[in-house]
């Protein structure tokens, strides 16, 4: 079914083609349309173009992001790094990291609602959030770098460790690339809920509301307890913005679009 149905979504707010904003109930749904949602320039500038409309909306008391079809999103486009150089490549990961701080450090409470498959950058997409829900019939949430022979940014790992926790949960999911379905990832921790497709929307934003309540967060405050919370992850992407760790991800991505 689609993902729109359950919630009768018609009309969007802002419709970028693959990409679409609605409020409901004073809650932002993007809804990802793509097929596998690979992220690439196109997906990243037009997020944070729904991004910004999100944050002028000062009656907004939150943010879920999810999509249509069987993948929630299949990780970087791979297909487009093998037309492009070592160089472009780099700037895609600067600019996908810099979204992924964006909704870490996002200033109302956010949900990845996960109607199918997040692999790879995708399941780091995800993990941005604040709260996470993976249907429980179908889709698996997945950090399958080492299968692919992939690699992680340096700042993914303090976000990894601050998400999923040490111990067996992290070895599972990001040495091993365990595959997760819905209850795999709710009795391990990975995700708050795990409803069928047809509550998914629902169910994320009652959750989500449960956090917020009517009056909703001071943007400001959560915006800074983030910002104290997150503070290992903010400080190592600051230096692979400064090294050349971006690169050499970059370079392993090129390598890996070949295989």
């Amino acid at each position: 079914m689609s993902i729109r149905s359950s919630l009768h979504l018609h009309k969007p707010v802002k419709d970028l083609k693959a990409l679409a904003l609605y409020f409901v109930d004073k809650i932002a749904v993007i809804v990802m349309d793509n097929g596998e949602n690979r992220i690439n320039f196109e997906l990243i500038v037009k997020f944070h173009k729904l991004l910004d409309i999100v944050e002028r909306n000062s009656s907004c008391k939150g943010l879920i992001t999810t999509a249509d079809g069987k993948f929630y999103c299949n990780g970087l486009d791979l297909d487009w790094a093998l037309q492009h150089s070592t160089e472009q490549v780099e700037e895609l990961l600067v600019q996908l990291n810099e979204l992924q701080m964006r909704l870490l450090l996002f200033p109302m409470p956010t949900l990845a609602a996960l109607n199918g498959h997040a692999f790879a950058g995708g399941a780091l997409f995800a993990i941005a959030h604040d709260l996470r829900v993976l249907r429980q019939d179908k889709g698996w949430l997945c950090f399958n770098e080492v299968k692919i022979n992939g690699v992680f940014v340096k700042c993914h790992f303090p976000l990894m460790r601050t998400k999923i926790g040490f111990g067996h949960n992290y070895t599972d999911a990001i040495v091993l690339g365990k595959r997760y379905t819905g209850p795999e990832a709710l009795s391990s921790g990975l995700v708050h809920a795990a409803p069928p497709i047809s509550l998914l929307l629902i169910e994320s934003i009652h959750l989500l509301k449960s956090f917020s309540g009517k009056s909703g967060y001071p943007r400001e405050s959560l915006q800074l307890m983030k910002s104290d919370v997150y503070r290992d992850v903010i400080t190592q992407y600051q230096v692979d913005l400064d090294s050349n760790s971006m690169k050499k991800a970059a370079e392993k991505t090129k390598s890996m679009s070949k295989l």
